[in-house]
């Protein structure tokens, strides 16, 4: 960067439903922010319920980014490489109009992608290896070509539809080239700190007790205020359920339910399982992240405290970056 010092930035991190999105907001009224969006799912158009998407009334004036920019039917329009590109765009240009930049979301892998550089360009790729697996679906059949990605990583299989053979091709070489099993593991020693931003990483985090009672009850919440209505628009819309964003929780189990496959409390039930369980990977991630402060979201009462507490941290931070 010409020698010049990185963009401060602050990150709000934390497992779904620990409440960045309110925090991120408070932030951004507290210290002349703009919030830029880290949740993979929020990217997309039309996916609002189940992405806890925040309505215009919640944002409360701050201005958003990375949100509604992405189209759900094109499976290959979107990427974590652009979803870097364009952050990092709008980091740069929050900041050169004199504001704080706060990226808010619970994606690690988008997370990352802004705190370390990381090389998007394939370069290393074994294209012998590429092709062995590209060429299982038609060999065999898909289910084999996913049971080498659960064998090489059963947390990271669940978040993919076995019948999405691109992704899961691209997943078992993602673990490949990452060395030992699991996209967790190798992260984030493998990369370099980035060279253009400056971050200030505040994690949120909640007792698992309150965490999984607070996930329950949001998903059915989600779907006594439309969640059904919202996928099946979807699906109508021409995003196909084998579409990458509908296999986000909440609305590969809905979709199920609108085939058939299911009833709408196994629908629910899930929901529910299944964002606990992504939610137990968050936190392991975002664990190993330095942090540059720790807040209890469980602490009955202390939201206000923590949150005035967060904006004297980075006030500090901010002032000695300059």
């Amino acid at each position: 960067m010409d020698g010049r010092p990185g963009v401060f930035c602050v990150f709000v991190v934390g497992p779904t439903a620990t409440g960045k999105t309110r925090f991120a907001i408070d932030l951004a009224l507290a210290l002349d922010g703009e919030v830029i969006n880290a949740d993979s799912m929020q990217v997309f158009r039309g996916f609002d319920l189940g992405t806890a998407k925040p309505t215009v009334e919640e944002t409360r004036g701050v201005k958003h980014h990375m949100i509604d920019v992405a189209d759900p039917a094109a499976d290959d329009g979107w990427s974590v490489a652009v979803f870097a590109e364009r952050a990092r765009e709008a980091i740069s240009s929050v900041s050169g109009a004199g504001r704080l930049p706060i990226v808010a979301g619970g994606s690690g892998l988008y997370i990352n992608s802004l705190i370390y550089d990381m090389d998007f360009s394939g370069a290393g790729r074994d294209e012998g290896f590429r092709r062995e697996i590209v060429e299982i679906p038609s060999k065999h059949s898909p289910e084999a070509l996913y049971a080498i990605l659960k064998s090489m990583d059963a947390e990271a299989a669940l978040a993919i539809h076995p019948n999405n053979t691109k992704r899961v091709a691209r997943a078992i070489e993602r673990l490949r080239s990452g060395g030992e099993h699991g996209s967790v593991r190798g992260f984030p020693e493998s990369f370099r700190p980035s060279a253009s931003i400056v971050p200030f990483i505040l994690r949120l985090t909640m007792e698992r007790g309150a965490l999984y009672e607070r996930i329950d009850e949001r998903a059915r919440a989600f779907v006594g205020s439309g969640l059904i209505e919202e996928v099946r628009g979807l699906m109508g819309s021409g995003v196909s359920p084998g579409a990458n964003a509908m296999q986000g929780i909440g609305y590969k189990e809905i979709a199920a339910f609108l085939k058939g496959d299911c009833d709408i409390e196994t629908a629910v039930s899930l929901i529910q399982r299944n964002t606990r369980r992504f939610a137990k990977r968050q936190e392991t991630w975002f664990k190993r992240l330095d942090a540059d402060a720790v807040f209890d979201m469980t602490v009955p009462g202390g939201y206000g405290d923590s949150l005035e507490a967060a904006v004297e941290a980075v006030s500090a931070a901010r002032s000695a970056a300059r």
